[in-house]
């Protein structure tokens, strides 16, 4: 899928043309730096925006609304992508090719344009009630978390991983301002994303480009011109020099291990690319090294596996045990971690891993949504284009010797450890 760039009223728009799929996709994209103290309000209006607008001022209308559009498929999401803030607002809609009528497409846009330019408001505000409705949910969702030892865990985990870096690294909810959410919070935020956001649109599907040149014209000449906002996508993870050594304990159950690490390497899409790799032969399926000597040759685990997180380049093991043996299991990851970084990775590993890698990028020819998403984000963070084929190349490059050298810049940064009282 190529991108072509188009430039109206200083407006950026990227036009991804593909004739495979009877769908055009839409994103509006508003980024901004990160400031940890509008997490909250941010994912409060990823929800309030897509419920309900001005003209469809409940569900059950808006619900109608996209029913009348042969089911118009609409999203809204937030997230970050190292030290930027992402809000990203994407609907799915029948190409009017495929139709009778020749208008959905257009209709579609202005039910786009109707959420995020012309909410429902109160006074000017986002109603007290959609933010109230919010909190008690978010206050549920905290309940529910605690509840589920899973859940409870891995964001207790997060929090001590990320301890000296909740300027840069995201986690809803942000329990540090949830008490100073409010309407007019909420209001302001919303007020800044549309008025100070660097807003990029990308449209992918089978189009006729000056048309919907035209068509964009007409419906965004409302939109102003701004200053361009100009920041770099970091993600600088900042460690400490001593482990960061975490004991929760509680009165039943099995001993779950979180074991984070510092990334000590540039953050870039090589970088990235052969962190993908190694991931997956380390704890990213049924025989990868993790699995196949922790679980199954010494069966010291439950489960076990590892996560890279390319927005926030962290790496993590994840494991069940009991508590007799937690000690031997997390000196068992750091073993393993250790042959890796001397070079023992078997070649038939190291192959089937790249395997793995390229078999889940095809699935995104299935689905012209993933294929837009995976532009967005590559667009957005390596300003180049999402080239499946010139990926999959990329990955099949990889020599072993570029993954032992990068692995070796990895250093446990945290160990959390929630395991059940004497």
């Amino acid at each position: 899928m190529k991108i072509v760039k188009r430039n109206i009223n200083n407006l950026e728009l990227y036009y991804m043309p593909n004739t495979k799929f009877k769908t055009i996709d839409v994103a509006f994209v508003f980024t901004n730096e990160l400031n940890p103290q509008e997490i909250n309000e941010r994912n409060f209006l990823s929800e309030i925006l897509m419920e309900s607008t001005h003209k469809y001022n409940n569900p059950e209308k808006m619900s109608l609304a996209c029913d009348n559009l042969y089911g118009l498929d609409k999203t809204c999401n937030f997230h970050t992508v190292g030290n930027v803030s992402i809000t990203t607002f994407m609907i799915r809609t029948i190409n009017d090719k495929y139709l009778d009528e020749s208008n959905i497409f257009s209709l579609s846009l202005d039910l786009l344009l109707e959420i995020i330019y012309r909410p429902k408001l109160h006074k000017c505000l986002i109603p007290k009630k959609s933010v109230n409705e919010l909190l008690i949910q978010t206050e549920e969702l905290m309940l529910s978390i605690k509840q589920n030892k899973n859940a409870y865990t891995y964001y207790q985990f997060m929090r001590e991983y990320t301890r000296n870096n909740q300027d840069r690294i995201a986690i809803f909810p942000e329990m540090r301002y949830l008490n100073q959410v409010s309407n007019k919070t909420v209001s302001d935020c919303y007020q800044k994303m549309i008025s100070e956001d660097k807003l990029q649109i990308f449209i992918a599907g089978d189009f006729d480009f000056t048309l919907m040149d035209q068509l964009i014209q007409e419906k965004l000449s409302f939109l102003v011109s701004k200053t361009d906002l100009s920041f770099d996508y970091k993600s600088e993870f900042v460690s400490s020099t001593n482990i960061n050594e975490v004991i929760e304990k509680s009165s039943n159950g099995q001993t779950r291990v979180f074991i984070g690490y510092y990334l000590n390497f540039d953050y870039n899409k090589k970088n990235a690319l052969i962190m993908s790799l190694f991931d997956e032969l380390f704890g990213g399926f049924e025989k990868a090294k993790l699995f196949a000597n922790i679980r199954e040759k010494l069966q010291l685990s439950y489960y076990v596996y590892s996560r890279y997180n390319e927005d926030s380049n962290l790496f993590f093991v994840n494991l069940e045990t009991n508590k007799e043996q937690t000690q031997k299991a997390i000196d068992e990851v750091a073993k393993q971690l250790q042959d890796c970084q001397n070079g023992d990775i078997d070649d038939e590993l190291f192959n089937q891993a790249k395997q793995n890698l390229i078999k889940r990028l095809d699935s995104a020819l299935d689905s012209q949504t993933k294929l837009l998403l995976h532009n967005i984000i590559g667009y957005l963070r390596y300003k180049s284009v999402f080239d499946l084929e010139l990926r999959k190349q990329e990955i099949r490059d990889i020599k072993k010797e570029e993954v032992i050298n990068l692995i070796q810049n990895i250093k446990i940064d945290t160990t959390y450890v929630y395991t059940n009282e004497e």
